[in-house]
């Protein structure tokens, strides 16, 4: 999976979930609402937000008049919201920031967009990723990605795979590096690679994840990595759910040495 193709399939995203990221700045509003200004930078570059409070209301409005609401935000506790814009308001002689966002969620396909006030979000992905089944990894920090891991039912093998180093963490630049292999991603270090790691990871088997583990730490073994030492891991894997008819790795692993 190069970076190049990641970019278009989110930039679809962005035009597909979010159709007016692309419009000209919106110039004007109405219902004692004005436009000071806006900013809709375009291309992959939305930000990721979650709801502050799920106890409180909080509405994403359909326009920028505040007359439609599209949604609450404290009914939806698994979601979380990229922004793709924002939006100065003045009411009441008073301005106010305000984000065009869209939903991703993991339990529903119900697409919802609109407008929303930024101090009903923090930036970050929703931290609830029980349900969450896959990320745009260069969207998380390494909190996020630590509660993808630690949360997710599609990181069962991962979880088992990183159980191998008690003393060594992981960082979504080095996982970045392990997906894709960019060299300006290069983490500092000496980088371990392991060829025959990556084969098995990006081959389709009926192995159980046990005999997956236990082949994985095998190799690694066979490699001379000792598991107690303290790496920085860089690691994506979505539980041997390879997509057919792509070539470019869809599961990485990579041990930094300090």
């Amino acid at each position: 999976m190069n970076k190049k193709f990641a970019g278009i399939i989110t930039t679809g995203l962005l035009a597909a979930g979010l159709g007016i990221a692309v419009q000209q700045p919106i110039t004007h509003a109405s219902n004692g609402y004005t436009v000071v200004k806006s900013s809709f930078p375009g291309g992959i570059g939305a930000k990721v937000y979650h709801a502050k409070s799920f106890s409180k209301n909080a509405y994403v409005w359909k326009h920028l008049n505040h007359k439609e609401k599209a949604a609450n935000l404290k009914n939806y506790p698994n979601t979380t919201w990229y922004s793709s814009g924002t939006i100065v308001l003045k009411h009441n002689g008073k301005n106010s920031v305000y984000y065009q966002v869209y939903n991703m969620s993991p339990v529903s396909k119900k697409l919802v967009t609109g407008y929303v006030w930024r101090g009903y979000l923090n930036q970050g992905y929703n931290p609830d990723f029980s349900k969450v089944k896959s990320i745009l990894l260069d969207k998380m920090t390494n909190t996020d990605y630590g509660r993808f891991i630690s949360q997710s039912p599609t990181q069962m093998v991962t979880r088992q795979v990183l159980s191998l180093f008690p003393n060594s963490k992981v960082t979504v630049n080095a996982s970045l590096y392990a997906l894709f292999r960019d060299t300006k991603d290069k983490p500092k270090g000496n980088v371990l690679a392991f060829k025959d790691v990556d084969n098995y990871l990006n081959s389709p088997n009926t192995d159980s994840n046990a005999q997956r583990v236990a082949k994985i730490k095998s190799m690694l073994l066979n490699h001379g990595v000792d598991l107690n030492k303290a790496y920085t891991i860089g690691i994506y894997m979505n539980g041997f759910n390879l997509k057919k008819n792509v070539d470019d790795p869809q599961q990485g692993l990579v041990l930094i040495e300090k």
